[in-house]
Formats: C-alpha cells, sequence, structure tokens
C-alpha cells in the first residue's frame, strides 16, 4: 500500500489516477468519466484539474500541459505533444476529499472542453446507465454558456452506446430524419437508429467484438429486418471512432441518393 497524500492507495487503484493524484491534480472529463464508469470516445492525453488557489508545484514541473481553451467557438487544447489536459478551475478549492469528483464537475468540465458530440456522449452515457438524472442533466446544463447549453439540451437517456450518441448526433445536426431506439415490426425488439422510412442503421458498442452468442443475434437482426423490407448498415467502434472522416463520406453518398426515404419493401 502507497500514498497520495491525503489517501492510501491499493493495488488496485488505477495507475493513470494513482499519477494523477501524485502531480498533486484530480481527472476530470473525459478520464474521470471514465473512472465513474460511463461510456467515453478514444482520446489522448490525461484530463485533469486543480483548484484556482492551488498552484503547480515541483511535481508538474517537469509535465508538459495542454491549456484547455476556446477560440472562435472551437476547443483548442495546446499542442499535441502534450501529456496532460489541465483544465481551467472553477473552483477555489478542492470540492471535497474524493480522489475523483462528482459526475456533476467531470460533465461540466467535458461540456467547456469537447466538442459537442463527444460530450453528447458521455451525458447520454450517464442518463442511459442511470448514473445522471434528468433532472440533474438539465440542471447541469442550464448553467452552461448558451452556445454550449443550447446544442446539448438534445441529450437523450436511451442510447445504447456511445457509437449510437456519435451517429446520430452527426445525422441530426445536418437535419437528417433520425429516430432512435425504433420498435421491430414484431414490437419486440428495437433499432439502434431508423434513418427516414427504411434504413436502419446498427452501432456496434465495443472495440473487440469476441462474443459468438452476440455475433449471431446481430446477424438474425440483420436478417429480420432485410426480410421486412428494410436496408441494414452495421456500423463497427473502429468505422465511427477511429474511421469517423470515411465513414461520413460514404453515409453522405447514400443519404444523398434518397433510398431511405422510400417505405420499407418486404
Amino acid at each position: 500500500m502507497s500514498s497520495a497524500q491525503p489517501w492510501y492507495l491499493t493495488e488496485a487503484a488505477p495507475p493513470g489516477l494513482v499519477r494523477m493524484l501524485q502531480l498533486g491534480v484530480r481527472p476530470t472529463c473525459l478520464d474521470g468519466a471514465s473512472l465513474h464508469g460511463l461510456w467515453i470516445p478514444p482520446h489522448t492525453g490525461a484530463h485533469a484539474f486543480r483548484p484556482r488557489m492551488l498552484r503547480a508545484g515541483a511535481e508538474l514541473q517537469d509535465v508538459r500541459l495542454h491549456p484547455v481553451r476556446r477560440r472562435g467557438g472551437k476547443v483548442i487544447i495546446g499542442d499535441d505533444e502534450a501529456e496532460l489536459v489541465l483544465h481551467g478551475p472553477a473552483l477555489r478549492s478542492w470540492p471535497d476529499h474524493d480522489p475523483v469528483p462528482d459526475l456533476d464537475i467531470v460533465l461540466t468540465h467535458a461540456a467547456h472542453c469537447l466538442p459537442v458530440a463527444k460530450a453528447a456522449v458521455i451525458f447520454e452515457s450517464g442518463l442511459q446507465r442511470g448514473l445522471l438524472t434528468r433532472r440533474s442533466a438539465e440542471r447541469i446544463l442550464a448553467a452552461l454558456p448558451q452556445r454550449i447549453r443550447r446544442p446539448l439540451s438534445r441529450v437523450r437517456g436511451d442510447a445504447e452506446s456511445g457509437t449510437e450518441t456519435t451517429v446520430r448526433w452527426w445525422m441530426e445536426s445536418r437535419h437528417f430524419p433520425v429516430r432512435s431506439q425504433v420498435l421491430f415490426p414484431d414490437g419486440r425488439r428495437r433499432m439502434d437508429l431508423l434513418v427516414g422510412r427504411s434504413w436502419v442503421i446498427e452501432c456496434d458498442s465495443r472495440e473487440f467484438h469476441d462474443d459468438p452468442l452476440s455475433y449471431d443475434a446481430d446477424r438474425a437482426r440483420d436478417l429480420y429486418l432485410a426480410s421486412r423490407g428494410y436496408r441494414v448498415t452495421r456500423l463497427s467502434w473502429e468505422q465511427v471512432f477511429l474511421r469517423w472522416e470515411e465513414t461520413t463520406r460514404m453515409l453522405l453518398t447514400i443519404l444523398r441518393r434518397g433510398d431511405h426515404l422510400d417505405p420499407p419493401r418486404p
């Protein structure tokens, strides 16, 4: 057992969290959300914060920092070589004695730091997993600047993965007709996303897909929908989070054909 004042650390403590505590900062934004058990998009750097009145100690002198700031509506985070994404402090002191801040603080920092679609992934994850109530989400959003609050006001609690949130958010932002968690014709199962009247997009939620039972169930879903006249596209985690620019180009090509506006053809 080791220590990082004022805590004692066991072998079960996440190494990344231990390193932050040893540097005198605490995790927030993407890293804090991950420790709370939420979905997070892939990212580089460790997101942390310290109160306004707590100046950087000797431990941070050799650590490269990206100060988070906004410029022209876009988030700018230092340079690509920095290792620690240090969030601007909104508090005068530590809010409590916990090494991981409350989810309210984590989400507030995420809303200020991340592009809207990535912040939406974290908010919707909290809602879907029951770690964030709708009332709490509305309270957090109400305290944000309007330019951040307005787009995030459409977060919902039924998205079943971060990939689903990302794809739906992209569709909505471009005003394509998309609905989430639409019932199958059999009334027992739900589609991830229904675009227009007949295009179903199913979003894989894992980076690695090694469960043969899930694989079989997914293909059974696809075959059933195809038999009822729907066009089905399945997007992988990698297509959404690692090859998103390429993926959106192909999605746009399909959308511009307009086939999704036709009714299902069984």
